[in-house]
């Protein structure tokens, strides 16, 4: 996995959460694939991945801490903007849904519900 610089930054002053972020990650891709048999780039399965992890990390390590680190997430200075806006868009959306402490399949059913009701954001149809 490349880590931005802001990545490395936060996981030096949070290396407690390196993991549960990691184990986040993991879930988001597979949930993503059983749910759209890809991981696509700035579609519906990108933003759906976005808000399931984001979800994820805000019940798993905190809103707060949650939100810092997919901001990080994003800082690559060679990320497209509107990528950029996207990704911080549903990670939004994710962050408020994880703040149900729901489990695995609840928060992959709220950010699948969020993207049928238009609620995510998609560059590619």
């Amino acid at each position: 996995m490349h880590l931005t610089d802001a990545e490395k930054k936060y996981l030096t002053s949070h290396p407690h959460h390196a993991f549960a972020i990691r184990a986040a990650k993991d879930k988001a891709f597979a949930e993503t694939v059983t749910r759209f048999s890809r991981n696509g780039r700035n579609d519906k399965s990108d933003a759906f991945r976005h808000c399931y992890w984001t979800a994820l990390l805000a019940r798993d390590i905190g809103h707060a801490n949650a939100q810092r680190f997919t901001t990080a997430h994003e800082s690559d200075p060679n990320n497209p903007a509107n990528e950029k806006s996207m990704d911080l868009h549903n990670n939004a959306v994710g962050l408020s849904i994880g703040l149900s402490m729901a489990d695995d399949a609840k928060l992959s059913q709220q950010c699948m519900n969020a993207l049928l009701a238009g609620r995510l954001q998609v560059i590619t149809p």
